[in-house]
């Protein structure tokens, strides 16, 4: 489903609605190796030694979760939980603390392991309503506005590098040294894990 954002539009792969909490669910059809860290702004996949980058599907999700909870305001505080879900074809090898990050045939045991009840039926329904007056129309031209969206918002990101700003907070980006070398990272870490290659 699309729903609508400040900045343009959100497109959410599955939502779940249920007494045991809202879930949010990115789902990826990968091959290969997939690597990264849980905050970083960019993963790997590996194929056969072919590298290439995608969006941390971790950090994509939970601007759809935010995206949500604006359409959802009134019935805050919600319980709402990011799920990142890979087909059985790639090979995780995410190291995360906080993100949940599975694979198709697991998000049903992830689900289900949540047995208390934070919404009544009531509640349930009032959002469901709610999510369905919000969504966009689907079809061809809400695609291609979602697709404009996603590149005037990188436009943005790229432009606000460029000036040293980080993208997410608008912090300065200064120079940091890590395990793997040197890299840019926000002024408000901790507050905000953005980090970019030197």
């Amino acid at each position: 489903m699309t729903i609508p954002t400040p900045k343009g539009s959100s497109q959410i792969d599955h939502l779940v609605v249920s007494i045991y909490g809202i879930f949010v669910i990115e789902t990826k059809n990968y091959n290969g190796w997939i690597y990264g860290g849980e905050h970083a702004e960019y993963w790997t996949q590996n194929i056969y030694g072919n590298k290439y980058q995608l969006y941390n599907p971790i950090l994509q999700n939970a601007g759809h979760v935010r995206a949500l909870r604006r359409v959802l305001k009134e019935f805050e505080p919600m319980p709402i939980l990011s799920i990142v879900a890979f087909s059985g074809k790639a090979d995780i090898k995410v190291k995360v603390e906080e993100a949940c990050v599975v694979y198709w045939n697991q998000i049903r045991k992830v689900i289900n392991q949540f047995e208390e009840k934070r919404l009544t039926w009531s509640q349930v329904n009032a959002i469901c309503d709610a999510v369905q007056a919000a969504q966009i129309e689907p079809g061809r031209e809400t695609d291609k506005q979602h697709l404009k969206d996603i590149r005037s918002a990188r436009e943005q990101k790229y432009d606000a590098i460029a000036a040293g700003r980080c993208p997410r907070c608008g912090g300065t980006l200064v120079p940091r040294s890590g395990k793997f070398g040197q890299f840019y990272g926000c002024s408000n870490y901790p507050k905000c894990k953005y980090t970019h290659p030197a």
